[in-house]
């Protein structure tokens, strides 16, 4: 049996179902497609086509859907609508369109709430008549059933309003799971809908992914930036008044364990002041009342906390496309990571993964779990520091990869399997019985380009040793770069390697999202089905968010989630931060796969006069007054690529 996904659409709930992409036929095939899971978001799916496909001309929005399976699993990846489609032509006259589908639990967006007041209701029966008003207002096939509804309170019991300015997603979203925790899921058991709400959804994986047998590559971050070292803790307010003819003045001082606590206030860990320095916060209990209970509180919090946050992403061969007897991976599972190159020996949940149908040798997952806890934190720094050398080159010298049963899933003649026959046989010429010896890496000019550079000769950029062209795309959603088609695909012809970015300009949280898809969109009408970029990069140089730059985080963070549903994760994304901004944004730098700061000195072209960024970097940008052959006049010039920055060129 064909290991391929099929992908069939169909207009009309139960309308016959028409073939996208065929997991036997070559001829009928998508350009692109992607599925994007997460556990914190409903899935979504992405695809492109070219006016050869017999279905180019009728695809609409809301009135199609899309289902994405696996025969050979007999396995439903992803099931949908589509939501929103663009089409273009590009400077060579290449045209194609891309569709964006939602999956099952977007249809909770078609209904609203009265609203309502609920007394003494357990979160299952809130649930349940969120639900029954959902049901009263759409179409029989958006109607559904609660199926696995496990996540509940200490009591069991809630006190709730239903609230009448949001739709039905976003009130079980604010009502329930920002509150309680858990996660969603609808899915369609022959026919009928089915909305799981549990506390995590998943199971765990038989599959493992382990160096030198199906690990192609990983990356670890870690972000201590919410750890608390020195803690205030306050009670109940007191409030005092002093009231006089003409105002009423009125403060409410809590109570603090000083009284419990020899005449200070503050509760420090001085092992974690060691490691991370003084970093203060306060924490409030309204209802404790006595100094020694505020005590008790606070030392057990600020010995429990677990604000370490963390995520591993990894590309990985899927070993159920070469053995019958494996199991696909599923976004929430639990699965078991081993690399000793980077002290990893760990069991993670999936947390987010981004299939690639077309080119599965190019899937991704991120691992995460709960913020760890200090000990945590230190246990994998050990790890990390104390690889033992010998053992990993035991472990190559003894590892015998079979290609037999690759042979024999070839005689499936699917295309699939051949891309993952050659990255398995890379794995085994680079581990079976040979050290690996790290070759340093030639970084040559790095530029970054748009519009305004005008008509660029790239194949002399090229030949001047640039070893990375980063192309803007946009400038927020409304201005579209008037060269960006023109410059990725003859960088492409030229043999250039290239990246992409976009000018941040979001005025809220929807816009912010608007732009990322806008940026991914434009990028994919060029790039669908040949050489993807090296990363997405967001230029964040100026204050938006409505001028707040204390929102600016929540922006760039909204914008990575979009990226990251788009199909991008957060290892493909660049921060480009201005110097002088980078602290009054306070982003969430150890997100991204990589921060690029910009600071110039004397401005001449030359690192010599230029001063360095005074933050973090893993790229400088030295001058936006460089000379470089085939560009008439000035081109920015970047330098000083850290090993970070240097894995996203590999």
């Amino acid at each position: 049996m064909s290991k391929g996904y099929r992908v069939t659409i169909r207009e009309g709930w139960n309308g016959p179902e028409m073939l996208l992409n065929s997991d036997v036929y070559q001829r009928i095939r998508l350009v692109s497609a992607t599925v994007s899971k997460s556990v914190s978001a409903y899935d979504s799916f992405t695809f492109t086509l070219d006016p050869s496909h017999k279905l180019y001309a009728i695809i609409k929005p809301y009135k199609f859907f899309v289902k994405v399976t696996r025969p050979d699993k007999n396995k439903v990846l992803f099931e949908g609508r589509v939501l929103t489609y663009s089409d273009s032509m590009d400077s060579s006259g290449v045209i194609q369109k891309t569709a964006v589908c939602e999956g099952l639990e977007g249809f909770l967006h078609d209904s609203v709430q009265p609203w309502k007041e609920f007394h003494n209701t357990t979160p299952k029966d809130f649930l349940q008549a969120l639900i029954n008003e959902h049901n009263k207002q759409v179409e029989d096939f958006k109607q559904m059933r609660l199926g696995n509804v496990t996540v509940t309170n200490s009591t069991d019991n809630v006190y709730r309003f239903a609230d009448d300015t949001k739709d039905t997603y976003d009130n079980i979203q604010d009502k329930l799971v920002s509150r309680l925790g858990g996660e969603l899921r609808v899915r369609n058991e022959n026919g009928t809908l089915y909305l799981d709400y549990m506390p995590k959804i998943g199971g765990t994986a038989t599959q493992k992914i382990k160096l030198a047998k199906n690990l192609l590559s990983s990356s670890r971050n870690i972000d201590p930036t919410e750890v608390i070292t020195v803690l205030k803790p306050l009670g109940a307010t007191q409030e005092r008044q002093n009231n006089q003819e003409d105002q009423t003045e009125v403060s409410s001082p809590r109570l603090t364990i000083a009284s419990a606590n020899g005449g200070n206030e503050y509760l420090r860990d001085e092992e974690l002041i060691k490691e991370f320095g003084i970093r203060a916060r306060v924490q409030t209990w309204d209802d404790v009342t006595t100094a020694d209970a505020l005590l008790q509180k606070g030392r057990a919090y600020l010995a429990s906390q677990k604000a370490i946050k963390y995520e591993i992403q990894l590309t990985y061969v899927d070993l159920s496309y070469i053995k019958d007897n494996v199991a696909m991976f599923d976004c929430g599972d639990t699965v078991t990571v081993q690399n000793m190159l980077q002290g990893l020996e760990i069991e993670e949940r999936i947390v987010s993964m981004s299939i690639d149908l077309l080119q599965v040798q190019n899937t991704t997952m991120t691992l995460s779990n709960d913020p760890m806890a200090i000990n945590a934190y230190r246990k994998q720094l050990l790890q990390a520091y104390n690889v033992d050398m010998n053992a990993f080159y035991n472990l190559l010298k003894d590892q015998k990869l079979s290609t037999a049963d690759l042979e024999k899933a070839l005689k499936s003649s699917n295309s699939q399997i051949k891309s993952l026959q050659q990255a398995l046989q890379e794995l085994e010429n680079k581990f079976n019985g040979q050290t690996p010896q790290p070759q340093p890496m030639h970084i040559g000019k790095i530029i970054d380009v748009s519009e305004w550079q005008g008509v660029i000769d790239w194949n002399a950029v090229v030949k001047e040793d640039v070893t990375l062209s980063i192309i803007r795309v946009q400038d927020g959603s409304t201005h579209q770069d008037l060269k960006y088609m023109e410059n990725i695909q003859k960088c492409i012809s030229a043999g250039g390697k290239y990246a992409v970015y976009a000018y941040f300009r979001g005025a809220s949280i929807a816009d912010a999202q608007q732009e990322a898809r806008d940026f991914y969109n434009r990028t994919q009408r060029v790039v669908a089905g040949k050489q993807q970029p090296v990363f997405y990069a967001l230029d964040i140089e100026s204050v938006e968010m409505g001028g707040v730059a204390s929102q600016m985080r929540a922006g760039v963070e909204a914008y990575m989630n979009q990226l990251n549903t788009l199909g991008i994760p957060d290892n493909k994304i660049v921060l480009y931060i201005a110097n002088h901004l980078y602290a009054s944004f306070n982003l969430n730098v150890a997100r991204a796969g990589a921060i690029w700061i910009p600071s110039y000195g004397r401005n001449d072209g030359t690192v010599a006069n230029s001063l360095r960024p005074t933050h973090p970097y893993d790229l400088w940008q030295y001058s936006s007054k460089g000379s470089i052959n085939g560009i008439t006049g000035n081109v920015d010039l970047s330098t000083e690529a850290s090993d970070k920055f240097k894995k996203l060129l590999q």
